[in-house]
């Protein structure tokens, strides 16, 4: 038997349609295999829980009955970018976080809801504190779904990386909680701002605490500062723009003799044009 005998007598040689159903298996084991590592190196990068200071290291605190509390507006890209997957993109898409803190220091329990907290304007009109999933649908990427041969393959990656910044919302937010004495508690409440309103001052922060013997705590806390969203790069030459760093003035050129005072007392007269 011929050796060419001998390599067709092991089967059929393989059709069209068997060709592309073996890419399609083979491409879609491949694809996923790039999806898992993508999944697994976005799980080995979470982003760390932000630690809780004592109440008076803060700007914005109150103490009433000995329960303190204290709130910490996330202003910056460099605080939501180090506190929340994808928070850079906190400050454009008007996701304001704010840190609150509560220390109970009274021998009595205490307790704090985050759908109580408000965040009150100058002229009194007020916003209930987001749920976490309105807050993760503000900043949430578009999502999309691909293929390859022809044959479904799964989700874009903006959908795992949507992953990380639901769970980061999510497992950040202040929890409904009963603290007992000497405790404390630490978390976030999220706030929608319009972009067009970048600045906070004249806002407050106003929520209740159920306190000691049965009290209703109220905590109105003001805060002040601005959302740092970054503008748009300015052309090189726009109206209205301050001329140049670069482009000094030129100095006028002298027309008539120049008079030079002498250190012997004398006095000498030069041309323009020496």
């Amino acid at each position: 038997m011929s050796g060419g005998e001998g390599f067709t007598s092991r089967g059929p040689a393989l059709t069209g349609a068997r060709r592309t159903r073996c890419l399609r298996r083979t491409g879609s084991g491949f694809v996923s295999l790039w999806l898992l590592a993508l999944m697994a190196g976005g799980c080995s990068g979470l982003t760390p829980m932000v630690p809780a200071q004592p109440v008076e290291s803060y700007a914005f605190r109150q103490m009433q009955a000995r329960v303190r509390v204290a709130v910490d507006p996330f202003f910056t890209v460099e605080r939501t970018r180090a506190a929340f997957t994808g928070g850079e993109e906190f400050p454009e898409k008007g996701l304001l976080p704010v840190q609150v803190v509560i220390e109970n220091g009274s021998p009595e329990e205490i307790q704090v809801s985050p759908r109580d907290f408000r965040l009150v304007r100058q002229d009194g009109r007020g916003e209930g504190a987001l749920i976490p999933y309105d807050a993760f649908a503000m900043v949430k990427l578009s999502v999309g779904w691909w293929a390859l041969g022809g044959g479904f393959v799964g989700g874009s990656v903006p959908a795992y990386r949507n992953e990380g910044r639901q769970r980061d919302i999510e497992s950040r937010e202040l929890r409904e909680a009963t603290i007992p004495g000497g405790q404390s508690a630490t978390g976030f409440v999220y706030f929608a701002i319009p972009e067009n309103e970048p600045d906070l001052a004249g806002r407050r922060v106003v929520f209740p605490i159920r306190g000691p013997g049965g009290r209703e705590l109220i905590y109105d806390v003001p805060i002040a500062g601005r959302r740092d969203i970054p503008l748009p790069a300015r052309s090189a030459e726009t109206a209205g723009s301050p001329p140049s760093s670069s482009a000094s003035p030129s100095k006028p050129t002298p027309h008539g003799p120049i008079r030079i005072e002498g250190t012997g007392g004398g006095v000498i007269i030069r041309s323009p044009s020496q």
